[in-house]
């Protein structure tokens, strides 16, 4: 009899052991800490599950979990540009998730045709200028941007930029081949200086009289426009390029849980709570990206940066083109 009860409670513990285990989830992270602490503290709170972060660069995080394969402790890698999550899936780091709320809330464009990644938010890569040297009648779509009388006007950052890769990518695919590389032929022309810097220092150059127009991710500068108390950003005015044949290019941050994963149940309630209406209210408010989710309400400070005209472009098509842009890029003289 005491064997029995002995045994009893080692199963006992076994058990507590192995649940307490299991109320959590590994997340390896190429968004800052800042930008995904109240989400990762409401998700704690709400479903009582621990979340481990590591924060570091993509690539790196992507390198990390190919050396640490099926030791990896990864369950989530959470990520921007759709370029990130399209080269993980080619390593083979994700798996199947086959979520109904995933699959419902967010649309086909944004997600992967195979449910290895989703789409969390949205952002725009859009033109920001300088009020009183740039004419309204200036502003036009991206192949605008060749045109000459930006010759020494434009700021943008290196093509070495993941950014700026799936935004020629795009182009490829709603201009063609050809008319692309005779943009990037022109485009590069444009340069007020040499590429360098993120985009913010894109938009401080622009403010600083180094160039007219800078080519930069929507919520650098809308985050840059909110906490801009000095007013130095007073002058400075945004246009969404579009026209007949491409609108303004969309991407996303997203994630995908890795093939290895151990808390793959936990994984999937942290993808499903990052598209509740509130943790996309925070995408919103507190980072300052659009939601993924269609017909969520957001703040009137966001609505004044609305997007007039989406792309539509599949973003799984993004990796179709992305080596050939890049080396697009390089040929044009855009290092």
């Amino acid at each position: 009899m005491k064997l029995f009860f002995l045994t009893l409670i080692t199963l006992f513990f076994i058990q507590a052991y192995c649940h307490a285990k299991s109320k959590v989830v590994n997340i390896y992270s190429a968004r800052q800490e800042v930008l995904m602490r109240e989400l990762i503290d409401n998700f704690e709170v709400k479903e009582n599950i621990k979340v481990n972060i590591i924060f570091s660069k993509a690539n790196q995080l992507i390198k990390k979990i190919e050396m640490e394969g099926e030791y990896t402790d990864a369950d989530i890698l959470l990520t921007v540009d759709v370029a990130r999550l399209l080269s993980a899936k080619k390593k083979g780091l994700f798996k199947t998730i086959n979520s109904s709320i995933l699959k419902n809330q967010i649309p086909s464009i944004y997600r992967d045709k195979d449910n290895q990644w989703y789409g969390m938010s949205l952002r725009a890569r859009i033109f920001i200028y300088h009020k009183d040297r740039v004419a309204d009648k200036e502003l036009k779509g991206y192949l605008g941007l060749m045109d000459s009388n930006w010759k020494s006007r434009l700021l943008v950052r290196s093509s070495n930029n993941v950014y700026n890769q799936s935004l020629v990518s795009a182009m490829i695919y709603n201009y063609g081949r050809e008319t692309t590389k005779d943009f990037l032929s022109r485009f590069t022309k444009n340069f007020a200086r040499n590429p360098s810097g993120g985009d913010r220092d894109q938009i401080r150059a622009v403010v600083a009289g180094e160039g007219d127009i800078a080519l930069v991710n929507s919520y650098y500068f809308i985050k840059m426009k909110k906490n801009d108390t000095e007013k130095k950003l007073n002058k400075i005015r945004v246009h969404f390029p579009f026209d007949e044949k491409m609108k303004t290019h969309i991407n996303i941050s997203g994630a995908g849980i890795i093939k290895y994963s151990k808390n793959t149940d936990n994984a999937i309630k942290f993808l499903e709570f990052l598209i509740s209406d509130e943790a996309q209210k925070v995408y919103a408010e507190k980072n300052f990206e659009y939601p993924i989710k269609e017909g969520l309400k957001i703040s009137s400070f966001l609505k004044k940066y609305s997007i007039q005209k989406k792309d539509s472009l599949d973003l799984n098509l993004i990796a179709d083109n992305n080596k050939e842009a890049l080396m697009m890029m390089g040929k044009a003289g855009w290092r």
